[in-house]
């Protein structure tokens, strides 16, 4: 009975021994990760140190020393086009901290969403940030009408997503916003240079995306009537005369080409709201230091993109731009504000990010009466 009381002791004495030491290095190993979490969240230390930890973090994700993932990108001009070639130079950036990308380009928007949301060809997507609104709805207001009234304005709020603290807010359960980017502005497209002002439009047929309600708001409230359709099947109309005036990215004008422009076309350079290209990824394949590299290795690069919209935006020949007179800007303003009201309201638009839209128009233009007098 001795003997086998002893061999009981020895027996519960390395069973209490291994569950301490199971729980020790458990506790041991959390630690380790959350303090190399800690690490990569942290924009003010290097970045060879952070990119170190991540791939610390990550080493169960990596094949040959890469964290390999595949990037979809909507381009109308197909691999060629100025999206895509510039995923190409994030390609070799990501090689820097780690992540070995595949790029699939797309001509068909529908296409590339639809290839997100139910296969696993794309582990992220850089879509318009019109479209984004279905996958965040923070980051899809960025491209609220009159949000934002100028690309330096664009270039602080990318700074203020880019700080971790606003993580939560750019990523849910299954998906989360990796890096913003300015895609120039949506503007008003007129098929007849007679047509200068606001009450010239009243009862002509106009072309709006149908995917962003705004816009059909925004030209219902100038008096004009919605012809609303996708961004591709509205260049077409325009193209073909079949509308008087469209809103739409100033990409359009890229994919209708020269050939479909006729001298009688004005693009107003008051623009309606900012454009954006956003990269939506799948929460499960961008835990929140990469994600948060991501974002800012996108701040870091606004000025090349901007740089490039420019570009393109230079193709442009001066006299198809409009001026529009002092006291339309004001009323599409107000329309704007209006639109912005209504829709947040009916829970479309999302309530901080058109405070933040706000905040920062102040801060610029600190003597407008929406800094003393706030609605949104």
């Amino acid at each position: 009975m001795k003997a086998k009381t002893l061999l009981a002791s020895i027996f519960g004495l390395l069973f209490l021994s291994s569950a301490v030491f199971a729980d020790t290095s458990g506790d041991l190993e959390s630690r380790r990760n959350s303090k190399l979490e800690a690490t990569v969240m942290n924009p003010n230390l290097p970045l060879e140190k952070r990119i170190r930890a991540l791939k610390k973090l990550q080493v169960d994700e990596m094949v040959g020393g890469r964290i390999l993932r595949t990037f979809c990108v909507w381009d109308p001009l197909g691999k060629a086009g100025p999206i895509s070639s510039t995923v190409d130079d994030q390609k070799l950036r990501s090689l820097h901290y780690g992540m070995d990308l595949t790029v699939i380009t797309f001509q068909d928007e529908v296409e590339l969403l639809d290839a997100l949301r139910t296969d696993d060809r794309c582990d992220a997507a850089l879509i318009r940030g019109s479209v984004a609104m279905e996958f965040n709805k923070f980051a899809g207001t960025i491209e609220a009408i009159g949000g934002m009234r100028q690309r330096e304005q664009v270039h602080l709020l990318m700074q203020v997503l880019a700080n971790p603290r606003m993580a939560s807010r750019l990523t849910d359960d299954k998906y989360t916003v990796l890096g913003v980017a300015t895609m120039g502005a949506s503007y008003r497209f007129t098929s007849d240079r007679s047509k200068r002002s606001l009450a010239d439009f009243k009862n002509q047929l106009m072309a709006v995306e149908s995917i962003d309600p705004s816009r059909s708001e925004f030209v219902s409230a100038i008096g004009a009537n919605p012809a609303n359709g996708s961004m591709m099947s509205n260049v077409q109309s325009y193209a073909d005369g079949k509308v008087k005036g469209m809103i739409s990215p100033i990409i359009a004008y890229l994919v209708m080409g020269t050939g479909q422009i006729s001298r009688d076309v004005g693009i107003f350079d008051t623009p309606v709201a900012q454009s954006t290209i956003q990269l939506i990824g799948h929460t499960e394949k961008f835990p929140p230091g990469l994600a948060q590299i991501l974002r800012e290795d996108f701040l870091f690069k606004f000025d090349n993109y901007a740089r490039r919209v420019d570009n393109e935006m230079a193709l442009i020949p001066g006299e198809f731009w409009m001026k529009d007179t002092k006291s339309d800007v004001q009323k599409m303003e107000q329309i704007a504000l209006d639109v912005r009201l209504k829709l947040r309201e009916e829970g479309y638009y999302d309530p901080a990010m058109l405070r933040l839209q706000r905040k920062i128009r102040c801060k610029f233009e600190p003597a407008r009466s929406e800094c003393t007098n706030p609605k949104e």
